[in-house]
């Protein structure tokens, strides 16, 4: 057994040695911090004129919404109102990466953003933004005006953290995807949570929130667990997440001033079964029969002394199953 255990860890770190090497190379004439979060501000200033050509940007600049490619100036760009006060910043200049979290208004209605530039010679080459919008399940989940009631951002995203609460590039890395294998293996313990750990996805905390029913049912009508009156690390420990995977783990931002790693990956619910067989209780289900689906999510883990204490999380829900995107 324990050699077994000690070849996964071993593989685990290969893969995430991988998977930060995809974004290890120097950039040249790098954007520093200031020029990284002024680029988001130029983007989304230029976003609600609905005119992308002042952008510093290279001709053939990618461009995605919820892992589709759309052409620069289309979707979002055609009707975005307004963008709140609650914005997260997570700027990675040795990588020429930088992330924004925040509530934009369009046509009418307010959805969350998660937006990802890459920078090259100060030129904006990657757009990936990921808008949750009317999704599948927002009136199970609550989600419908999650998004228009949040004004003050959340501190500790903002906040630079002492030189001996920081950690190296691998070690951020290596517990945001510690998260991903705890909801897989069912075990919060592997995951380094701390113990006041809050998630807050789409706009709505899901985490040490008593008042909120999650969208669930057991098949014999019995009261469910309080999933989300939970801590991370107890929530997990329950295996209500067993019936998901996630595939396209990506990890482009690590703002290691902050402590923050911002994420893209393909979150596959009911990839493996329809319900969950949670500890000490039984079968959890969804409340109407659905078939398996891929949220498009990003998260910023916001990890101090190395453990996760925040979670911001923005996605969308695909119609079906998709365990790739486009990047």
């Amino acid at each position: 057994m324990f050699t077994c255990a000690r070849n996964v860890h071993i593989a685990l770190a290969l893969s995430l040695t991988l998977a930060a090497s995809s974004y290890s190379a120097p950039v040249p004439d790098a954007c520093d911090r200031a020029c990284l979060e002024g680029m988001v501000n130029t983007y989304l200033s230029a976003l609600l004129k609905h005119d992308p050509t002042a952008l510093p940007m290279a001709a053939d600049v990618k461009y995605t919404e919820n892992q589709d490619l759309v052409k620069m100036g289309d979707g979002l760009w055609r009707d975005a109102e307004q963008v709140s006060n609650y914005k997260i910043y997570a700027s990675d200049p040795e990588r020429g990466q930088v992330g924004f979290m925040g509530a934009v208004k369009g046509s009418g209605s307010w959805t969350m953003i998660a937006l990802r530039l890459r920078v090259i010679a100060k030129r904006i080459v990657e757009v990936e933004a990921i808008l949750p919008g009317r999704v599948a399940n927002a009136a199970a989940f609550g989600f419908g005006d999650a998004a228009a009631k949040l004004t003050t951002p959340r501190a500790a995203f903002a906040q630079a953290l002492a030189s001996s609460e920081r950690r190296d590039r691998s070690v951020l890395i290596n517990a945001a995807d510690l998260h991903y294998e705890g909801v897989e293996r069912g075990n919060g313990d592997i995951v380094p949570f701390s113990d006041e750990c809050i998630k807050i996805e789409n706009g709505l905390q899901l985490i040490q929130n008593p008042n909120f029913a999650f969208p669930a049912a057991s098949p014999t009508g019995r009261k469910l667990p309080n999933f989300a009156a939970m801590g991370c690390r107890d929530q997990f420990n329950t295996h209500i997440w067993d019936t998901d995977t996630i595939t396209d783990r990506r990890y482009p931002i690590v703002d290691r001033e902050r402590g923050i790693v911002m994420t893209f990956v393909m979150y596959n619910e009911y990839a493996r079964a329809r319900c969950a067989d949670v500890v000490d209780y039984g079968l959890v289900c969804p409340p109407v029969n659905v078939k398996p689906l891929t949220l498009v999510l990003s998260e910023a883990f916001k990890i101090r002394d190395g453990e996760i204490h925040e979670v911001e999380a923005v996605f969308t829900v695909l119609p079906g199953l998709r365990l790739r995107g486009v990047w």
